[in-house]
Formats: C-alpha cells, structure tokens, sequence
C-alpha cells in the first residue's frame, strides 16, 4: 500500500506540465506594406508601368529591398474563364538601391506583342527577405 501511495505522489508530482502547451508561434513581424496605384500607358509595343514606393509607418524599422514586376500573359484567342486561376511570371526584380536616395516613383518597361492579354503586379520586398502582398492588377489587351 505504501508503494501505491508513493507512486501516485511521484505521478502527481511529475505529470502536471510548466505552462501553456501549444504549437510554436513566430516572432511578430512588422507587415510589409503594398503597392496600391500601379498604372500602365502603353507607346507603341512598349508598356510603361508606374508605381509609388510606399511610405513607412513613423517607427517602423522595415527597410526596403526592391520590388518584384511579375506578368500574365495569354493569347487573347484562347484566353481562359474569367475566374480560372492566373499563372503569373516573374518578369523583373527591381532593387529601390538602383534608383537612389529620395526617389518617390518606379517605372518598368516591358515590350507587348499584338494579339495577347496582359495582367501586371508588383510586390514589395524587405532586405531581411519578407514579401508583401500583391499590388493591386493593371490588365489590358494588345
């Protein structure tokens, strides 16, 4: 009876746990912000996209690395349902270093062809490699 009695001591002692158990959380990360007025004018075959670097937040220590131009590109023939999912391209990694202090505006230049829809965005990139979200979409046909 003393063995019983000693065993269910040293299980209740041992078997409550420290703290909270759940899964482990990432350390809280400042969001990166988006690009939300991305334009295109198109001269020719060339299409001009134009965008605003977005402020940060007043305390915010993320810093800026680049933008990521990707594009979607099919046939205006054989485009697909309106709600079918996109394949989108990396087409152009824009470091904001390029450009120099103080500059405000990115624009990117791309040559289209006659006989293809077009669907741009842009997403901006931390140097410690965090992404933001999409930029808003600029689509056309050509």
């Amino acid at each position: 009876m003393k063995s019983l009695v000693s065993i269910l001591i040293a299980l209740f002692i041992l078997l409550p746990g420290c703290g909270k158990k759940g899964p482990p959380v990432p350390p809280r990360q400042n969001p990166v912000p988006s690009v939300s007025d991305l334009k295109y004018s198109v001269d020719g075959s060339i299409l001009t996209l134009t965008w605003t670097i977005p402020k940060e937040k007043e305390g915010d220590k993320t810093a800026f690395d680049g933008f990521i131009v990707y594009r979607y590109k099919s046939q205006i023939t054989n485009s697909p349902c309106k709600n079918c999912p996109k394949l989108f391209q990396k087409v152009a990694d824009i470091t904001i270093d390029a450009f120099g202090n103080g500059v405000k505006n990115i624009k990117y230049r791309d040559e289209v062809e006659q006989g293809f829809a077009y669907m741009y965005k842009v997403i901006l990139y931390t140097k410690n490699g965090t992404s933001g979200v999409d930029s808003n979409y600029v689509n056309f046909n050509y």
